[in-house]
């Protein structure tokens, strides 16, 4: 995981700085140092801030971290394998740009930590993990259940990644104990067809139910979608009979807002909002 950003914001063009970037290919270098936690290993990295980014990867590689600088002319172009772009320097952070990175390494993530949990982003290494917490019964009433085949299920993780987590900036994320870093469940938010507001979904493993890990998980989640994802509102759906979940959401401030029959299934609906 990413541990800190050396240089955060010393902006100063990379065409005086670097030799085979005279040319004026990146518009600003930023120096990261980055470290994998579970390896020990250290290295230092680049995210290249450029209106010319192609030019760049000739330069430097196809590996280049690449955060594309908007321009009238480059807008107009196909970028999809960018998945990051600005329109100036204002507002930029050390904290953005290391997580611009981190996603062009394949590290996930950390969304928030609480007294006893982080929340982070899954990854391709949560493939066993997922399959234990998801055995139970009704696991998958109103978050999409696991496929049978596990390198279909691999395969989805990889597209979620990639295309959930990075265009709406949320999704269901990983519970993973702070004390010995095993993962005991999900937790997060994901959109529902035919309703306004994101929904907040999770599950806890079986063995690590009873433990608290949902309320304190989802209490920092509910508090964080409304200050920094600027949510209007969030909803719940909780299954006709799911008491367990139905107390969660009660003592999370749910309100009941109505009783829906949602693809055959009833279910209670909880509204919270800001």
């Amino acid at each position: 995981m990413l541990e800190k950003v050396v240089l955060e914001l010393g902006w100063e063009p990379a065409a005086e700085e670097i030799e085979e970037l005279r040319e004026g290919l990146a518009l600003y270098q930023v120096k990261l140092e980055s470290g994998m936690r579970e390896k020990g290993e250290q290295g230092e990295g680049v995210v290249y801030i450029t209106d010319r980014p192609d030019a760049v990867r000739e330069k430097m590689g196809d590996e280049a971290c690449i955060l594309l600088f908007l321009t009238e002319e480059n807008r107009k172009l196909e970028w999809g394998n960018i998945p990051y772009a600005v329109e100036s320097l204002e507002g930029l952070d050390g904290d953005f740009l290391g997580k611009v990175y981190q996603r062009h390494r394949g590290e996930p993530w950390v969304i928030l930590e609480t007294e006893r949990l982080v929340v982070r982003e899954m990854e391709e290494g949560d493939l066993e993990a997922l399959y234990r917490i998801y055995d139970q019964r009704d696991a998958a009433d109103f978050l999409d259940g696991l496929s049978e085949d596990r390198d279909e299920e691999r395969a989805y993780i990889k597209d979620y990644i990639e295309k959930v987590y990075a265009f709406y900036g949320f999704g269901i994320w990983m519970l993973e104990e702070k004390s010995g870093g095993r993962c005991v469940g999900r937790a997060g938010f994901h959109m529902r067809e035919g309703f306004a507001y994101p929904e907040l979904g999770f599950i806890v493993a079986q063995e690590d139910q009873r433990k608290g890990y949902c309320l304190e998980a989802c209490s920092a989640l509910l508090e964080y979608g409304f200050r920094e994802l600027e949510f209007d509102g969030v909803q719940a759906l909780v299954a006709e009979g799911n008491r367990a979940s139905e107390e969660v959401c009660r003592r999370l401030g749910g309100t009941p807002a109505e009783k829906i029959c949602w693809k055959g299934k009833k279910c209670l609906r909880f509204v919270w909002e800001a």
